[in-house]
């Protein structure tokens, strides 16, 4: 198969194809591990990759990088880009560009120590996250919608921001 929208088809059909023929390689774990870089900043190591995150002045932070909440916004942008890009080439069309832009909702009252405040959800998260896709082809309006639906209906990220998630957290003290 050829490579469209810079996708190489032969190899995520192979990757397809060793999850048909043995259902458990579907099932992944992804591993990130953090450090304390001082004040509220942070290193995340992923794989061989580095993030560093900090917070905006307005929280104490010194505004150096981007803030955790912001990447989560990030990652569900990348996140449908890369769905865009991949299930358009299996549906054979090209693409010219592809933008998301998004916004989210956030209130910080119990982030803050300030729960109970009129109007405002006492848990920090996200209660609205909206993303636009602005997308070029010569494909069909239809078509592309098409692909647009079926990658917002299983975007893993989208997934995971939308529905409860069972996170667990253990502390270990020294």
């Amino acid at each position: 198969m050829p490579t469209l929208n810079g996708v190489d088809l032969d190899v995520f059909n192979a990757t397809v194809n060793a999850v048909k023929d043995d259902p458990k390689k579907g099932a992944s774990v992804w591993k990130v591990s953090t450090k304390w870089k001082g004040g509220l900043k942070s290193e995340a190591t992923l794989r061989n990759f580095k993030l560093n995150f900090d917070e905006p002045e307005a929280v104490a932070g010194t505004d150096t990088t981007v803030s955790p909440h912001e990447t989560v916004l990030a990652c569900y942008g990348a996140c449908l880009t890369v769905g865009m890009a991949i299930n358009s080439a299996l549906h054979g069309i090209k693409l010219k560009n592809v933008e998301v832009e998004l916004e989210g909702h956030i209130d910080l009252p119990g982030f803050l120590g300030l729960a109970g405040l009129k109007g405002l959800k006492d848990l920090p998260g996200y209660h609205t996250v909206r993303a636009t896709m602005k997308v070029e082809s010569d494909a069909s309006k239809d078509a592309v919608k098409k692909v647009f639906d079926h990658v917002v209906k299983y975007s893993p990220v989208g997934l995971t921001l939308s529905k409860a998630v069972n996170v667990q957290a253990e502390l270990t003290h020294k």
